[in-house]
């Protein structure tokens, strides 16, 4: 688990470019989703959004195969890339935001900063030797189950919901409309004081009247999580951990079902 963590908090960390390239390239939107990333499994990188630029829409990458920042085009193609390793915050926005600068577009925006602060992770910059080959298999494992997940429950709902990695927080997540004014949140979340390790997490929220957390049906893994500030179903890390992938898979996709249906009841 410690080698997911660390991990985690270093792809957070490095994630903060391509947020801060949504943020000033993409089109605003009031719920701040236009700075939200995606974990696309099959190109092992973290995404951001298609920009419009004089020279065609291009994308941020974060590669984790090669530990390389990629802009891209619209056919796969890498304009522009530039290693990770040993460069601090500062020196990877100047080195990104140079493809930027050689098509003229304004970076000044680009290097402010974000409008919120992530957790101190003690990093200044990231050497080969702190990157974990076992902890890039896990978190990328984790994440991959993670979109799957939210998938399945989408399907299970027939409801459509954009799954993508929120960059403040750092869950891969999706919002779902339920039923009536019932919107349900399902994802996967880093540590934190609440739950002590990463956890997949099911919440409700309406706007008409508040959920009720009473009469909480029973769980097969994970617990109800109530009067904390945030009230929902979370499954601990660890009891995913030890499993194999497709009894991991079962296991979530039950968490999902059990906890969905008694939001839906209520």
């Amino acid at each position: 688990m410690q080698n997911y963590i660390k991990t985690d908090r270093q792809i957070h960390w490095l994630s903060q470019v391509i947020a801060k390239a949504n943020r000033t390239y993409v089109p605003e939107k009031k719920d701040d989703s236009h700075t939200s990333l995606y974990y696309d499994s099959i190109g092992k990188r973290i995404l951001g959004r298609w920009i419009e630029t004089p020279e065609g829409e291009v994308i941020l990458a974060l590669n984790l195969n090669s530990l390389h920042f990629e802009w891209l085009d619209k056919k796969q193609n890498i304009l522009y890339e530039v290693s990770v390793l040993n460069k601090n915050a500062e020196q990877l926005e100047k080195s990104v935001s140079t493809f930027l600068y050689s098509i003229k577009m304004r970076i000044d925006n680009f290097l402010k900063p974000m409008h919120f602060e992530i957790p101190d992770y003690k990093i200044d910059k990231l050497l080969e030797s702190d990157i974990s080959d076992p902890g890039l298999k896990s978190w990328m494992f984790f994440r991959t189950l993670a979109n799957q997940a939210c998938q399945s429950m989408s399907g299970y709902l027939q409801s459509e919901g954009e799954i993508r990695i929120w960059p403040h927080h750092f869950d891969s997540g999706v919002y779902l409309q339920a039923k009536g004014d019932l919107g349900l949140g399902f994802g996967l979340a880093t540590e934190d004081s609440m739950i002590g390790q990463p956890y997949f997490y099911l919440s409700g929220y309406q706007s008409k009247s508040p959920i009720i957390y009473k009469n909480l049906s029973k769980l097969s893994l994970g617990k109800w999580q109530t009067g904390s500030g945030w009230n929902g179903a979370v499954l601990p890390f660890s009891e995913v951990l030890n499993l194999s992938p497709l009894e991991a898979v079962a296991a979530i996709q039950a968490f999902i079902k059990e906890a969905t249906n008694w939001f839906l009841k209520q």
